[in-house]
């Protein structure tokens, strides 16, 4: 924990799970946005991030299933910041489900208590236009006065603005929440993309990696009519983007998949969805990706708990042209046959050099 830390009260209501909505005042949460943006700021739109490292999909608001992340992972309250445990998250912190304040105030502590080791990117749900309309506004709209919830909505945006883009694991795998793009042809190009962005859609490259998604079947890119921004891009593009940056593999977040990731292009790209039972109808797993210091892979497997997590926030009708409904990925991306269900046939930990020839 770094020296003369004063967010150690608001630090030690985070450590354990409780499903009681914790008290906020709203000039300490305005003390946090603030210090946690001057620390953002001075970091990079692509993050150069070391392994081992823990690498967490979406989480919607479901911070019981923070916590049971943080546990199956090793974190502890005991010792928040042990070594061991270095953190990706790859956005969509807020919306949708019942407590969008404790997750993001709880990641936002603890970047600030442990600066390299908790790692944030930025979602397509942290900006105005989409967390105005699917929860997180209307929380804090329900938790705080009038006057305090709007202060507290456009801090937590502007703070949003701020967010890096993408991270670099190991100079080998790139790692963002939606997905590649055809202006992407150097790992500067993601470097020279000027923060604060307060409107991703307003830059090209950003907008596709907070909101592109793969599709089967495709040749080069073509425009996302489901989601009504950004682009479809096929397995030619991913191996395309690969060489010309030099990676490996690329890991996204950004579509519910129902064991909790699936694999795209012969295993050169990875979808990681950490919130499980998204939809309660489907009844979706959540998957955590482990990467050790010697580049071999894991997962870890959140399945469902009986309580529904993702809860009932009040938001508009789920089903706009502009979002990520399961129904979306049936139609825009089928799971990929070597993946979705044939993936618990794969080694838990293979080697990524190993994984990547297969």
């Amino acid at each position: 924990m770094i020296k003369n830390f004063i967010y150690g009260a608001l630090l030690k209501k985070h450590l354990t799970y409780t499903d009681e909505k914790i008290e906020y005042d709203t000039s300490e949460l305005l003390r946090l946005i603030k210090d946690a943006k001057d620390l953002l700021m001075a970091e990079s739109s692509l993050l150069e991030v070391k392994v081992p490292v823990i690498i967490i999909g979406d989480i919607h608001g479901q911070y019981l299933d923070l916590h049971r992340i943080f546990k199956m992972t090793g974190k502890s309250a005991d010792k928040p910041g042990q070594n061991s445990r270095r953190f990706l998250f790859l956005g969509d912190y807020v919306d949708r489900g019942p407590q969008s304040l404790e997750c993001i105030v709880c990641l936002l502590v603890h970047k600030l208590a442990f600066p390299r080791y908790f790692n944030m990117l930025r979602g397509n749900h942290e900006s105005m236009a989409i967390n105005r309309v699917y929860g997180f506004y209307q929380e804090l709209r329900d938790r705080f006065s009038e006057e305090d919830s709007n202060v507290l909505w456009k801090a937590f945006n502007d703070l949003f603005s701020y967010l890096p883009l993408a991270a670099l694991v190991h100079g080998r795998i790139l790692c963002m929440h939606g997905g590649i793009s055809p202006q992407l042809n150097s790992l500067d190009d993601i470097r020279r993309i000027k923060r604060p962005l307060e409107e991703p859609n307003s830059n090209h490259l950003a907008c596709d990696l907070l909101w592109s998604d793969p599709m089967i079947d495709l040749s080069g890119y073509t425009v996302n009519v489901i989601r009504g921004v950004s682009y479809y891009f096929g397995e030619n593009a991913v191996v395309d983007v690969c060489n010309k940056l030099g990676i490996d593999l690329i890991v996204r977040a950004h579509q519910m998949m129902m064991n909790g990731y699936g694999f795209f292009c012969k295993r050169r790209l990875l979808t990681v969805f950490s919130a499980p039972r998204y939809y309660p109808e489907k009844n979706n797993k959540g998957a955590v990706l482990k990467i050790d210091k010697n580049l071999k892979i894991g997962f870890i497997l959140l399945s469902p708990v009986t309580q529904d997590t993702r809860g009932q926030s009040k938001f508009a009708n789920d089903y706009t042209k502009r979002e990520d409904d399961a129904s979306y990925m049936v139609r825009a991306q089928p799971p990929d046959p070597a993946s979705v269900e044939s993936l618990t046939a794969l080694a838990p930990s293979p080697d990524l050099g190993t994984f990547l020839k297969k």
